[in-house]
């Protein structure tokens, strides 16, 4: 999951990026309320960190700015003790929750998946299933009954979205953008994952597989009950 930090204290940025990776969150960092702008705009982050106190442009005016834009990215407000006003106010204008330094760090962890839960992704026990697997987001597993194999952070993040997409086809500029945001050697890398995945997949559940739609992108498909017995067997 793409946690975007926006803080400019170092020593506050350091422990949180520690905290955050630990607990297996893929943190990028902005220094101001300008660049944290620039890159909640690329749509890739599933949640904000906003530090309230910023040079310049503030967070709470960089809050009011997202949801002007009717960006609906979750927010987390971050901040030095503070009136109940201020976080009033800091509710009013958006955020999803606001959260006061000193922190306990297993309750800003449980916050933070609390409000990407908001947003519309559920996940029951840490887990997604999708025909007869399961994607355990934890031990970061695809499983297929009793078969399992282990995926890297990057093949995690794109079979979950294959899961929570079900059926549909996901274009290839969407999962680049997803993950890489607006690198250039995003399609080159998507390819490299998706290549990684199959192979995996083969030796896992080869009657699941990832299509590719001709210009347009990618869909995960399962075989019938008929062909999958015969995939099992050999026949």
């Amino acid at each position: 999951m793409k946690i975007l930090l926006i803080e400019n204290d170092d020593k506050v940025k350091s422990k949180l990026v520690r905290l955050l990776t630990k607990n297996r969150f893929e943190t990028f960092c902005a220094q101001d309320g300008e660049t944290g702008l620039d890159e909640i705009q690329s749509g890739v982050y599933e949640a904000v960190i906003l530090e309230t106190e910023l040079p310049e442009v503030s967070g709470p005016e960089v809050l009011r700015q997202i949801r002007k834009a009717q960006i609906n990215t979750p927010v987390m407000l971050f901040a030095p003790k503070c009136l109940i006003s201020e976080k009033v106010r800091g509710l009013d204008l958006g955020a999803d929750d606001f959260v006061e330094r000193p922190y306990a760090d297993d309750e800003l962890i449980a916050r933070l998946k609390a409000i990407t839960r908001r947003k519309g992704e559920f996940i029951f026990d840490n887990k997604l299933h999708l025909f007869d697997l399961t994607l355990d987001l934890g031990t970061y597993q695809l499983l297929a009954g009793e078969q399992a194999v282990s995926l890297s952070n990057k093949e995690l993040e794109i079979m979950k979205y294959f899961f929570l997409h079900g059926h549909t086809i996901i274009s290839k500029e969407e999962l680049m953008t997803r993950l890489w945001g607006y690198d250039t050697g995003a399609e080159n890398n998507l390819e490299v994952y998706i290549s990684y995945l199959r192979r995996k997949m083969r030796k896992t559940c080869p009657w699941v597989q990832i299509l590719c739609i001709k210009n347009v992108g990618y869909r995960l498909v399962s075989q019938s009950e008929d062909q999958k017995e015969a995939v099992q067997t050999g026949t």
